[in-house]
């Protein structure tokens, strides 16, 4: 038996969050037996796997202070996110997945600690673990510009999408009650993320503004600072803040937008896309960073420096039935190619690999 102890304190952040909930089912099977580090012990995603208590704050001095004393003797433990153990600890090997470089990319957004604290800590994480797996070959581009090539391998093992959670909803009752619930009109375009300054949602709302059609809304769903400012600026009596949605509501958003758009700067993968196509929601996303190789022919392309490009985009799609089916065909045929079995495969085979001292 594989003792593998994992880093699960962020179970319930968004992206990081959906990783270690998706993953752990798969790996706590044979030959692995699973420990997690969970910042609450009744948790009833994780039953019947041993939990240690530790509610160190992530990016914290306690929480490297802990880690010894906190991570047990095993044969492996992982990090799914990139603040790794600095001091020495009782696994074998230790194994860390560093989702994207935007703290490096995007340091202006940070205070000088901030990125301080994040260069050093990545490039550790990068060049002091056995192996470290990133969720693109974008990522792992910025990771190797950013820090250096690692001396041991970086895997690339992109993220998936849980199809039995997103797919299309076309139960009326269950559609109309959240549109009442959200105030919604029968025409709105979703945006869906973290609204931090590099998902470009001032740009979304200047371009929404010059469109011409009165009946179509805009819903944005996620939160942060970004989502405070906006709704100070934005007038339009069509555009939706949503905060933080359910879990269950979303794919009925998806159902019932008449498109995704993420016009983001920087990803480094970028999941909505991909949720929206398994719900027949055809997408629009920017040309930028990892988007082109995460949604391949399966969304249609914008300039996300250019405002009109946005506008002319969501306009397009919108009067565009023909082009509205491709999207969607497309959208149905790519999130095959993303499947959490396949991503659990690929992370057993390489913690696998790394326990027995092979590489892979």
């Amino acid at each position: 038996m594989i003792k593998l102890t994992i880093d699960a304190r962020m179970a319930f952040s968004s992206g990081i969050g959906t990783c270690i909930r998706q993953l752990v089912p798969y790996l706590n099977q044979p030959p692995f037996r699973v420990t997690l580090l969970v910042d609450k012990l009744n948790q009833d995603w994780c039953k019947d796997i041993e939990l240690i208590h530790f509610s160190a704050p992530i990016y914290s001095i306690q929480e490297q202070l802990a880690f010894p004393l906190k991570i047990p003797r095993c044969d492996l433990f992982w990090s799914p996110h990139y603040n790794i153990p600095l001091l020495p600890i009782r696994a074998r090997k230790r194994i860390v997945t560093i989702h994207d470089a935007c703290h490096l990319a995007l340091g202006q957004f940070l205070s000088w600690p901030e990125r301080k604290y994040a260069r050093f800590v990545m490039s550790r994480a990068l060049h002091h673990s056995d192996a470290v797996i990133t969720d693109s070959e974008f990522s792992k581009g910025e990771l190797i510009r950013y820090l250096g090539a690692p001396q041991n391998r970086l895997h690339v093992i992109p993220v998936a999408v849980n199809h039995k959670q997103f797919s299309r909803i076309v139960d009326p009752f269950s559609r109309e009650t959240v549109r009442k619930k959200y105030g919604l009109p029968e025409k709105f375009v979703l945006f869906v993320g973290n609204l931090k300054p590099h998902k470009n949602l001032g740009s979304l709302l200047n371009a929404f503004s010059k469109i011409e059609s009165p009946q179509l809304g805009l819903a944005i769903v996620g939160k942060g600072k970004e989502s405070r400012n906006s709704q100070k600026t934005a007038d339009q009596k069509m555009v939706f803040f949503l905060g933080e949605v359910p879990n269950i509501d979303l794919p009925i958003l998806y159902s019932l937008a008449e498109m995704l758009i993420l016009p983001s700067f920087y990803e480094g993968f970028g999941l909505p896309p991909l949720e929206a196509m398994c719900c027949g929601c055809p997408t629009i996303v920017s040309q930028a960073a990892s988007l082109p190789e995460v949604c391949g022919d399966a969304s249609l392309y914008i300039d996300p420096e250019k405002p009109e490009d946005i506008r002319n985009a969501i306009a397009n799609l919108a009067s565009n039935p023909v082009l509205k089916t491709r999207l969607i065909q497309k959208g149905l045929e790519r999130v095959k190619m993303f499947q959490w079995s396949q991503t659990a495969r690929y992370y057993r085979n390489l913690f696998l690999h790394e326990v027995k001292g092979e590489k892979k």
